[in-house]
């Protein structure tokens, strides 16, 4: 049983991502998994690849991490060039954009949700690229579409074992609404729930 952290598009944001690293331990995860774009729009790079690299976390390939537009340290260019589109553990999906493999469309609306539950089998699915979290439910009334269900920041949403879910975790380096906090998720699998985290001491370390 493990409670497992999913960060995203960090995007060179350092501060940031230091803020989401401490609460991530002090929410005791015991795992942690990026979902990708580790460079691009910030001023450390560098040193957000190399922290990662150190202390050995998971990460997937974003669209950031094989089109940036400057040029890297030949190891940081090398550990970014391999990193695996996907991660797949027990039916559970890691991903940057979308599991999909003709039209990787951003996960951001219930109808590309739901295509995405009508050509997959997975029962959770774990997505970054949109810098907006969401949490989508097979399981709607509505023909042709997911559920678009509400959550609460840092408060555990219980999830249905009948139900399949698409989660989309923020942003740890800038984001894309008005909350300019960074934002990440929590997996519960003992649980079976999911904690949408907003990271308050990023005010004080630099975050924007």
């Amino acid at each position: 049983m493990t409670r497992t952290a999913l960060i995203s598009d960090i995007h060179g944001h350092l501060f940031g991502l230091k803020a989401v690293l401490s609460d991530i331990k002090l929410n005791q995860c015991e795992r942690i998994i990026c979902l990708g774009d580790l460079v691009e729009g910030g001023d450390y790079d560098q040193e957000v690849v190399c922290l990662l690299s150190d202390l050995n976390i998971a990460c997937v390939q974003g669209n950031h991490d094989r089109g940036y537009a400057y040029e890297l340290d030949k190891g940081v260019a090398d550990f970014l060039l391999n990193l695996p589109e996907n991660i797949i553990k027990e039916n559970i999906l890691y991903t940057h954009i979308s599991p999909r493999t003709h039209r990787l469309l951003p996960v951001n609306n219930p109808i590309e949700a739901w295509n995405i539950f009508d050509e997959t089998d997975y029962r959770l699915i774990f997505v970054g690229h949109v810098h907006i979290p969401f949490l989508f439910g097979e399981h709607c009334e509505e023909a042709c579409s997911a559920m678009v269900h509400p959550f609460q920041y840092n408060k555990a949403f219980q999830l249905d074992n009948t139900d399949r879910y698409i989660i989309s975790v923020g942003a740890v380096g800038y984001s894309r609404d008005k909350i300019k906090k960074p934002r990440y998720v929590i997996y519960d699998d003992k649980a079976n729930t999911v904690e949408f985290r907003l990271v308050e001491a990023a005010l004080l370390a630099g975050f924007s």
